[in-house]
């Protein structure tokens, strides 16, 4: 099987993901996507919304994407999860992986726990976003929306959240 994992806090889902899972599906010569909400971002401290809130709010997202997937792999195991964790596990079930990450994330991707054994297992499929350059041994997603998930929370501005999902929240 060829998957895709398209990791994050999703915190909250806004439609920049879903035009990255939309261009990624496009793109990529994949079996599955598979849409990876973490439980806690190493990286920060806190969450607008639970766990369990923001893997409920991918599923109803991505309800109708055929080859989408919403794991709560990482939601279920109760604690922060590095990457290379999810792309082991992920790699006993595929033959092919592609992550999928943001372009603001290539300048710290060297930095992951264990960047070169991630590097080994995947092939990164990096999504545009502003002017940020992608160097060409990454598969390119144009996507382009210049959406964050902190500038939404920070405002209270959900009119970027799709409209399947803003009753939700």
């Amino acid at each position: 099987m060829k998957r895709a994992i398209f990791g994050g806090s999703f915190d909250p889902p806004h439609i920049g993901h879903l035009k990255i899972v939309e261009q990624a599906l496009q793109t990529l010569d994949i079996d599955v996507l598979t849409v990876l909400p973490n439980f806690q971002n190493p990286w920060k401290n806190k969450t607008l919304y639970s766990p369990e809130k923001r893997f409920e709010l991918l599923k109803e997202m991505f309800k109708n994407l055929n080859r989408v997937e919403v794991s709560d792999f990482e939601v279920s195991l109760g604690r922060p999860v590095k990457s290379i964790e999810s792309v082991r596990y992920f790699a006993k079930q595929s033959e092919k992986i592609y992550l999928i990450i943001g372009s603001d994330n290539l300048p710290k991707l060297h930095l992951w726990d264990e960047f070169e054994d991630i590097e080994k297992l995947v092939n990164f499929a990096v999504a545009t976003r502003g002017d940020i350059f992608i160097p060409d041994k990454y598969i390119k997603l144009n996507v382009n929306e210049n959406i964050s998930s902190t500038e939404l929370r920070a405002k209270l501005n959900y009119s970027q959240i799709p409209e399947s999902i803003r009753g939700l929240l």
